[in-house]
This record gives C-alpha cells, structure tokens and sequence, in this order.
C-alpha cells in the first residue's frame, strides 16, 4: 500500500499542492490552442478570372471570361452580371475590363489577347478559284414513273407492316405456350 502512493504522489502532487482540479494520468493532455498566425488572405475566385473573349454583335457586347479555380467558363454581357461576377468597364485604350465579384474589383489585361474581327469571306468550292460551281442535273420524272414509284413505296410499307404484325401475333403465340407449359 505504501508504495502505491509513493507512485501515485508525484501525479497528484501538483494538484493538490498548487490547487489545480485533480485529474486522472490516464486522460489524454487538454486539446491545444490553435492561433491563426497573421498571414496571406486568401486569393479570392476574382483573382483566378482570365479574360478570354469578346464578342460583339448586335451592338451588345459580351466579355467571356474563365475562372482557373473553378475550370468554369462565363460569358457576361457588359455592364451585367451572372453567379455573382459583374463587368461594368471596358476600356479599350488602356485594353481592360473591370470585373467585380462580392464588392471587390478588379482590373483584367485584354490587351494579352488579339482581338480578330471576322472577314465575311464566300465559301470555298471544290474544283479550284474562279470557275463556277458545276450545275447539278436534274432529271425530270414523268407522270407514270412518279406514279409507279407511289405504288411500289406502298407495296413495301405494307410488307413491312405485314411482316410486323405477323411477328407479335408469334411472339404472343410463344408466350402463351410458355405460359400453358409454365402451369402444367
């Protein structure tokens, strides 16, 4: 007995000497204080947005921009809004756009990009530049052709719907012996 308490003193000790609540040498130490030490903020979805079109017609103008964060593409109507992200500028001399997301903004490069017009061009035939496309023969049907190829389009449509009709009268057929077999 009295070497148990020997064992047990220098665990009790502090307790009961400097009057801290007792506790068990079996519990685990009390959780630590975790301290959020004072560093970068965050990037925010506005600072992973890449500019990444324009496209005007109509007289509207719509930006695309794409989110690196998200791996999502958007195309915002200037001076409008979509999920949250608004374009409200577009400066063409300095070649940016004022993209604002949750009342933060930020100013994005366009001037990274070529801006291409699209030429209205003809298209491209085949059989070289310059000549004319070859005109395509037509041949005209008479009467009794047009009439007979009528006939033989029904003649086989109705095949087709003979033979379907003739098919689920069989395959009722089968089912119905599966069935008597079944009972018996």
């Amino acid at each position: 007995m009295f070497k148990g308490m020997v064992i047990l003193f220098p665990i009790a000790a502090p307790s009961l000497l400097w009057g801290e609540e007792p506790r068990s040498p079996f519990e685990r130490a009390s959780k630590p204080v975790v301290v959020n030490a004072p560093g970068k903020a965050t990037p925010s979805r506005l600072d992973k947005m890449e500019f990444t079109g324009l496209l005007g017609f109509g007289g509207q103008v719509t930006i695309s921009l794409y989110d690196t964060k998200t791996k999502q593409s958007l195309w915002i109507p200037l001076d409008g809004a979509q999920d949250g992200i608004s374009v409200s500028g577009f400066d063409e001399d300095n070649g940016t756009i004022s993209v604002s997301l949750q009342g933060r903004t930020r100013e994005i490069a366009i001037n990274e990009n070529e801006i291409v017009a699209l030429k209205r061009t003809e298209p491209v035939r085949a059989g070289g530049s310059g000549t004319a496309p070859p005109k395509k023969i037509v041949a005209v049907k008479d009467d009794e052709t047009l009439i007979k190829e009528e006939e033989a389009r029904l003649f086989v449509s109705d095949l087709l719907a003979n033979g379907m009709k003739q098919r689920e009268e069989f395959r009722k057929a089968r089912e119905a012996r599966t069935a008597n077999r079944r009972a018996n």
